[in-house]
């Protein structure tokens, strides 16, 4: 499970979270950042996802820690999510962190 802290906020994504609505999805995650040190984001577990939207998550995360914020998933990866994450290789020799960020399994 994911560890959340006092003034990590949620973000609720909009179900289409691929290619075509990438520019937008970015730029709702961005002004978040913006006001909010912290974002936990609340995927529907039946939300479409592709590729761009993993490629953006991974670049958020990168962008928050720079700043000493941080993203966080409200639930493990699951439908579309893990299958892209699966068929992307992304679950292949998974780095704890990366584990604990997708799939929300424990750190060892």
């Amino acid at each position: 499970m994911s560890s959340t802290l006092p003034g990590d906020a949620p973000l609720t994504l909009p179900t289409t979270l691929t290619i075509k609505t990438i520019v937008s999805v970015q730029e709702l995650i961005l002004d978040f950042l913006n006001k909010n040190p912290a974002a936990v984001l609340d995927i529907d577990e039946a939300a479409q996802v592709d590729l761009s939207f993993v490629q953006l998550v991974m670049a958020a995360r990168k962008q928050a820690e720079a700043r000493a914020g941080r993203v966080l998933l409200a639930r493990p990866a699951s439908g579309d999510l893990y299958d892209v994450l699966k068929r992307g290789g992304f679950l292949d020799g998974m780095t704890p962190d990366a584990a604990h960020f997708w799939l929300h399994q424990e750190k060892n």
